[in-house]
């Protein structure tokens, strides 16, 4: 399947008994691609699997639902709202992380909410908790009793969570013994008490219940033309009206490139801000961010001194170049200059800021190292940014673009979320 709207209609045609809701792990430094939220996706397949096992299947719906197998090229925000309208139960994976972050609490409110506006008497009921990773002695956030009780009889559950059980060769059986309660607890709500498919307002109008603490912002610029100056023989689909609007591979992109690197960033609980990099000088020298380029931005000097300008001293603001479909030598000479630009200005400190300066050619790449990027990013910056870190409300994300700045502005082990 390819293009951007059979991904679009992959997603849409999905309802699910059960929605997986967690919160995403910030990547370790070095550690390889796919070692990322790895745990998660292994219990995801294993419930799915028990839930196809143990039940029938009503018409149209799928076992479960991940975030991280929404299509590379679709609306993620839309993906997720589908998909939160059209499922049976709800699986929230408790760990500190999961209360301290805004992302699954939105998941969490938006889905509450429409059970409330469908009518749904007690709509705690579709909720089934599990404890993926011990809780701070003294929180007791609701439902907590109904994730203790589903470990009921493993000892090792309570103590450790079920994240351990799955890593832990001798709890093996433990673990599916918890799995298989679990499926059995989502089909029997799914299939005895179902809920008609609604929707409620954009899920990023519904803030988090959790109250976590004020967010970080993270900058998001874009060093690409807008579609008035484009190249010559250059795609008008890959470019909009501002430099933000850029998406490079078209074919299979449904929104903007940037709008990828925001999601990314909100995922690992930021505040993004999106803007053109000549407007966003301001919010680069006082937040971790990246610069998403395009070579044909490099066609000027102005363009390249915008670049030399934008991370000359700022190891916190990490450059990707982007190449997109075509391998003319103009773009390669291009890229090569915005790569001896990038190496004058910040040589680079890590092997991810090394593949990203040497250039990503496809979304998939793209999506795959910005995680880390991300972690990176906020590493520098917390050792060697400014003091004063900018930050958002609690609760709130702000997604502000060009228009809305006022100033020219192996197996490795994850982190306990």
């Amino acid at each position: 399947m390819s293009g951007v709207a059979s991904t679009r209609d992959a997603v849409a045609l999905r309802a699910s008994y059960f929605y997986v809701s967690y919160a995403h792990s910030p990547p370790l430094a070095g550690t390889p691609e796919v070692t990322h939220d790895q745990w998660v996706r292994r219990f995801f397949r294993d419930l799915t699997e028990s839930v196809r096992q143990l039940g029938p299947r009503r018409p149209g719906i799928v076992p479960g639902f991940f975030d991280q197998e929404i299509p590379l090229g679709s609306d993620w925000r839309a993906s997720l709202a589908h998909a939160l309208s059209n499922t049976e139960v709800f699986v929230p994976l408790y760990s500190p992380g999961y209360f301290a972050r805004s992302w699954p609490g939105r998941e969490w409110a938006y889905f509450e909410r429409r059970l409330i506006e469908a009518g749904v008497e007690n709509p705690i009921e579709r909720f089934t908790p599990v404890l993926w990773i011990p809780l701070q002695p003294g929180h007791h956030p609701i439902g907590s009793d109904q994730a203790l009780a589903l470990g009921a009889g493993e000892s090792a559950y309570a103590e450790n969570g079920l994240r351990a059980l799955l890593r832990l060769a001798p709890y093996r059986d433990s673990y599916l013994r918890v799995v298989e309660r679990l499926a059995g607890q989502i089909l029997d709500l799914a299939e005895n008490a179902p809920v008609a498919p609604s929707a409620v307002r954009d899920i990023d109008e519904v803030p988090s219940p959790f109250g976590p603490p004020a967010a970080p912002v993270f900058a998001v610029a874009v060093a690409a033309p807008a579609r008035a100056a484009m190249p010559a023989g250059g795609d008008p689909a890959a470019y909009g009206t501002s430099r933000s609007a850029w998406r490079p591979f078209p074919a299979v992109q449904e929104l903007s490139l940037a709008e990828y690197a925001a999601t990314l960033a909100e995922q690992l609980d930021f505040a993004v801000l999106v803007a053109d990099l000549d407007l966003a000088e301001g919010e680069l020298e006082t937040n971790p961010g990246v610069i998403l380029i395009d070579p044909w931005f490099a066609a000027d000097e102005a363009g390249l001194e915008l670049l030399r300008r934008a991370v000359l001293k700022r190891p916190w603001i990490l450059p990707v170049l982007v190449r997109g479909p075509g391998d003319s030598l103009r773009q390669e000479e291009l890229a090569q200059r915005v790569r001896t630009i990038l190496d004058e200005s910040q040589p680079a400190h890590t092997d991810t800021v090394r593949k990203a300066v040497a250039g990503v050619d496809s979304l998939e790449q793209f999506v795959a190292l910005m995680p880390f990027l991300i972690a990176e990013a906020e590493r520098q910056y917390l050792r060697r940014g400014p003091i004063m870190r900018s930050t958002a409300p609690p609760g709130s994300r702000p997604r502000l673009h060009r228009g809305d700045w006022t100033s020219p502005p192996s197996e490795q082990e994850e982190p306990d979320d």
